[in-house]
């Protein structure tokens, strides 16, 4: 069933169109679009995570929690993007074990992020305090170690006979 959607997926023309479109606002525009989200995501993960990890004393933990909208911002860029460039190889794709370990990293740093700002940020007293609680720390230590696993990992799927070596699959 899923095989049938995707290989519906890519010979739809929207699929044909990102993958063989000389125009400069196909999969150069697509990819280029889905780098700055994930600058955007990433970028804005580490300077909230690095904050509550000490650094950058001068940045004040009250002013932390208004980067989240750039957060999803750059998340939405990223599932847009992500979408178009899956959908031209959306069968080799989904049996990828890489792409599949980078989607789930995706999830859970969002689902981290989204701890973090329901777990400390909204516990007004120790942030404008100025006070990182443990939970603060350990969820910061988490968001950075998955979102930069999940740089890696989508890298990966760049490689996938390299990934296949590795795993045997």
């Amino acid at each position: 069933m899923l095989e049938n959607l995707f290989h519906t997926l890519e010979n739809s023309d929207l699929a044909i169109w990102v993958k063989s479109s000389p125009s400069i606002f196909a999969y150069t525009a697509v990819l280029t679009a889905h780098a700055i989200g994930l600058a955007i995501v990433v970028g804005c993960s580490t300077v909230v995570a690095l904050r509550l990890l000490g650094k950058a004393r001068s940045i004040p933990l009250t002013a932390l929690e208004s980067l989240y909208g750039y957060i999803w911002f750059g998340f939405f860029i990223n599932l847009i993007s992500g979408i178009l460039l899956f959908i031209p190889e959306a069968t080799s794709q989904a049996k990828m074990i890489a792409f599949q370990g980078k989607i789930l990293l995706i999830i859970v740093g969002m689902i981290v992020g989204q701890l973090l700002r329901v777990r400390y940020f909204r516990d007004t007293a120790s942030v404008n305090a100025g006070v990182v609680t443990p939970i603060g720390r350990k969820l910061a230590i988490t968001s950075l170690v998955v979102w930069y696993l999940a740089l890696i990992v989508g890298r990966l799927t760049g490689y996938p006979d390299l990934v296949q070596s590795w795993f045997g699959i």
